[in-house]
């Protein structure tokens, strides 16, 4: 993992207008793109996969379907194994809730990449 993470912040608001302006109102249509390995999973992917609210573009969702490899020991493409809140926190989107606590999530994805299946 030799390359910097450039974090970038914003609000709730900021956050959910741009979410809306990619993938419209429904957000089980939003996708996110795991820092690690790349795979891209809508909020519905993760539903389906039986993930928590709380780990949709948080952590890869490689962690309920089946990951195909080690976020930080394997290459190739994903879904991996990577977490969120483990010891490297990679999520470069930093979002400043309404209460000012911050919460780090995946970037959006903004291509249409299907979800592969385990």
């Amino acid at each position: 993992m030799g390359k910097k993470i450039q974090y970038k912040k914003m609000t709730f608001d900021e956050w959910d207008k741009k979410g809306i302006e990619l993938f419209g109102e429904d957000r089980l249509k939003w996708k996110f793109k795991c820092p690690i390995c790349g795979h891209v999973a809508s909020v519905q992917d993760y539903k389906d996969a039986g993930a928590q609210d709380g780990a949709v573009g948080y952590s890869c969702i490689g962690r309920w379907v089946g990951a195909k490899r080690k976020a930080f020991e394997g290459h190739g493409k994903g879904p991996c194994d990577y977490a969120g809140g483990g010891l490297f926190a990679v999520n470069p989107i930093i979002i400043i809730m309404k209460d000012n606590t911050e919460h780090h999530v995946f970037e959006f994805a903004t291509m249409e990449v299907p979800m592969r299946n385990a």
